[in-house]
């Protein structure tokens, strides 16, 4: 038996997750048929509920195909959800619309014409057919055709709230609050979800504004780009927003800063040890644009200015923003033609007042400030003031809980690392032998691939020697050290670059014509461009949502462990099993399935690549977010 086919026990496990799934959904809903209304639900919601309800049926066509009219629902869970199903009770099938009480709690707020948009919503889903049978075998695909059907579910039920009498511009406000709730997320994260985003969805809807939306979306990308390390394109996303919107500080602050980090990372240790500064930490970018929302490897120079350049604009559009000033400090402790400390301190100070006062900073992004302070200190000789610094650091990680702060791992060990070299620089003998601890704690905890890591062993086997100690061997202290890899969303070919995610009709614009096109499944627009000669295939909708790389032609795929300056190593079509579990690592994999769902592929989730392989050889190596977010509404 093929080893790429389904095994009998991973499929048996495959569909009890399925039936289990379905059977909760299934109780759930006639749960909510049989057991009273709960008092928790206001009786102004039901009352507000019912009469939008009945308003929206009035003006559906009636269904054939399914029992008519459906009934609502109302759910006491604090969720923010609705949804349509068809249920079966004693034989019969009937239709439903389940709204959650949080939706109409935190979401509705009493307003009719959003919970218009919401029920119109879901009775669509029942007008369009959605709720009969889902299309696709596979996760890939039924996601796939489920962002489908959630926008054409949009455009179906506003129309219906719009006949119903209810307010276009009050239907999008519940876009609108969810979005305000922090519910959304990235059109790229989408791609792993079974709803668009929902930047993208109010696009659709609303024309006058869809270019705002469009960059609002193209922000989002960009943030979650920057999250993940993936610079370029995260520049190319912040690009397009400062195009669109050149007022946006945000987006220069953030381009500015995705060019910065592509700089630093083509630094390999031999540039850091001519700098001879310390552990800068990444992560100084903004997460949400207000000006937008107020509205509704070697050393490259060129890089350098374009990122001193987009971070000036940034800082000419709002002085008061702390980020650019401290990512411009960073750029002046790295710049080409060697550092300028004096310029850097002064910006890296500068920053940290401003700081106080910018209510849009997280707490990481103070702290890697401070940190990045202490490192000009510490290049300037001034010791005193850099400890002071790095204490005060030391100090916030223990009171905000640094467990739970995303990226307080980078500052926790650039603290140690910079503390460490400037214990090492003390002739105290307790100090150095402290130093040589802290290094080996910070050698044990970060990846080799990291550039500051070969700079810190060496610094920490001369310590060791001077202390007549003998010193841990890589081997030993990486043993303990996780490998995690950056996630790969496009692919460089013939020297165009095809993202996942981009519009499809772009896509064959920088690649030329297809040998071929073929419906990946019958009746659907989900199509496989092939490009033979370049060894690659591309498979979308209006969206590329796969790139296949196969065949004797094709490319190198070229990965990256996460952190600054970290190495980068490629997948490669004939590569042995025994290779790539060597280049990846502990890294976690499932067993999933595309489109075909007999073909068993490895899925790595963080890297985002499908590995196929076969008589012990990978043969298939697919860019692609299988899906894994279910998101509701």
């Amino acid at each position: 038996m093929d080893g790429n086919r389904v095994q009998p026990n991973i499929l048996s496990a495959i569909l009890n997750r399925r039936m289990l799934r379905s059977l909760a959904l299934l109780l759930a809903a006639m749960a909510s048929v049989c057991v009273p209304a709960s008092a928790e639900i206001s009786e102004a919601d039901r009352a507000l509920a019912q009469q939008v309800f009945q308003q929206l049926l009035a003006a559906a066509p009636p269904m054939q195909q399914i029992p008519w009219p459906p009934t609502l629902e109302l759910v006491d869970k604090d969720e923010i959800n609705a949804y349509a199903s068809i249920t079966r009770h004693e034989g019969k099938e009937q239709p439903v619309v389940v709204c959650y009480n949080g939706l109409l709690k935190r979401a509705v707020e009493g307003n009719a014409d959003r919970l218009a948009y919401v029920l119109g919503h879901e009775l669509s889903h029942h007008l369009l057919g959605h709720t009969k049978k889902p299309a696709g075998d596979t996760e890939f695909l039924r996601a796939t055709f489920s962002r489908e059907q959630e926008l054409a579910a949009d455009r179906r039920g506003m129309e219906l709230a719009l006949h119903a009498g209810y307010s276009f511009r009050g239907g999008l406000s519940a876009i609108r609050r969810v979005i305000d709730l922090g519910l959304n997320y990235s059109s790229f994260e989408g791609l792993a979800a079974d709803h668009p985003s929902w930047f993208d969805r109010i696009a659709q809807l609303d024309k006058e504004q869809a270019g705002l939306w469009r960059s609002m979306s193209s922000f989002d990308n960009g943030v979650y780009f920057l999250l993940v390390q993936n610079y370029p394109l995260a520049e190319r996303a912040f690009r397009q927003v400062t195009k669109d919107f050149p007022g946006s500080y945000e987006a220069w602050a953030n381009l500015g800063y995705a060019l910065l980090m592509q700089y630093a990372d083509a630094l390999d240790t031999e540039d850091l040890r001519r700098f001879d500064v310390g552990q800068i930490v990444a992560g100084g970018f903004y997460r949400r644009p207000k000006s937008l929302e107020g509205k509704v490897r070697g050393i490259n120079e060129e890089v350098w200015w374009d990122a001193v350049g987009a971070l000036r604009e940034a800082i000419r559009l709002q002085p008061e923003l702390s980020l650019p000033r401290g990512n411009l400090g960073i750029a002046y402790l790295l710049r080409p033609a060697g550092k300028d400390l004096g310029k850097a301190a002064q910006l890296l100070e500068e920053a940290a007042q401003l700081a106080a006062k910018d209510t849009s900073l997280d707490p990481v992004s103070r702290l890697a400030g401070q940190i990045n302070l202490a490192v000009a200190y510490a290049a300037q000789g001034s010791t005193e003031k850099a400890m002071n610094a790095l204490s005060q650091v030391e100090t916030s990680l223990k009171q905000q809980d640094s467990h739970s702060l995303r990226g307080s791992a980078a500052v926790s060990n650039a603290l140690v690392y910079n503390r460490a070299f400037l214990l090492a620089q003390s002739p105290d003998s307790q100090r150095q032998r402290l130093a040589m601890d802290e290094l080996e704690n910070y050698l044990r905890h970060t990846g080799r691939s990291l550039a500051w890591w070969p700079l810190a062993y060496q610094r920490y086997a001369a310590l060791c020697k001077n202390s007549g100690a003998a010193p841990k061997t890589e081997t030993a202290l990486l043993a303990q050290s996780d490998v995690r890899f950056r996630p790969v969303a496009a692919l460089e070919v013939s020297k165009v670059q095809v993202a996942l995610g981009e519009g499809l009709t772009e896509a064959k614009g920088q690649l030329g014509a297809a040998s071929a096109s073929t419906p990946v499944v019958r009746g659907t627009n989900l199509v496989l461009l092939e490009y033979p000669n370049q060894g690659i295939k591309v498979m979308g909708t209006d969206e590329v949502l796969a790139i296949v790389l196969s065949g004797d032609h094709a490319p190198a795929l070229p990965i990256r462990e996460m952190g600054l300056g970290a190495k980068s190593a490629e997948l490669k079509i004939g590569m042995t099993s025994a290779e790539l579990d060597q280049m990846l690592g502990d890294s976690d994999y499932d067993f999933r399935q595309l489109v075909d769902p007999e073909l068993n592929y490895r899925f790595y989730p963080d890297l985002g690549v499908a590995v196929l392989t076969k008589s012990g050889k990978v043969i298939e190596l697919v860019i692609g977010q299988v899906p894994k977010r279910k998101a509701g509404i």
